[in-house]
């Protein structure tokens, strides 16, 4: 007996085709896929702290490293917020650095040190958020089905066969 334990149990036939996508929206997701591609090399704000600035031009050559063209014009905000982030955080981090301790006695000392590391993890959350989304971390960039370790087996295997 196939399906279930009780006869007309189990799978029920499907009475509907799949649909297929037709060649005309095929190329209307082509072409709204490539309208969103950027069309010019994103340059960085100058309204960037420096900071910024330097996280922003590290970034962007991370991305060229990639070989996948993942950012566009709608992008900008959500970089610029991430590099503004990290600018916020790094200053704060220096500051912490800076006074070397984590408690201190001193109540005015103590309310600095507490600011800085509220500051910190602040900062942190907004930074995991925003890199997730711009594929800069591992979930991120598997999320969009970049994997590098896998393309890289897949070319050594393509390379094997093609000899």
């Amino acid at each position: 007996m196939s399906g279930g334990a009780r006869p007309g149990s189990g799978r029920k036939p499907s009475f509907t085709a799949p649909e297929h996508a037709s060649n005309e929206e095929k190329e209307a997701r082509e072409q709204a896929q490539q309208s969103l591609m950027t069309t010019a090399k994103l340059s960085c704000p100058g309204y960037l702290t420096d900071l910024a600035k330097k996280e922003w031009r590290r970034t962007m050559k991370l991305y060229k490293s990639m070989g996948a063209n993942i950012l566009c014009d709608l992008d900008v905000a959500a970089l610029v917020m991430y590099c503004e982030a990290w600018s916020i955080y790094k200053t704060a981090q220096d500051q912490w650095t800076n006074l070397g301790t984590t408690a201190s006695t001193n109540p005015a000392a103590q309310a600095l040190i507490d600011k800085t590391l509220e500051v910190m993890n602040k900062q942190t959350a907004v930074i995991s958020e925003l890199a997730e989304q711009l594929c800069l971390t591992p979930v991120g960039r598997a999320r969009m089905g970049m994997n590098p370790t896998r393309r890289q087996a897949g070319d050594k295997l393509t390379a094997f066969l093609n000899d």
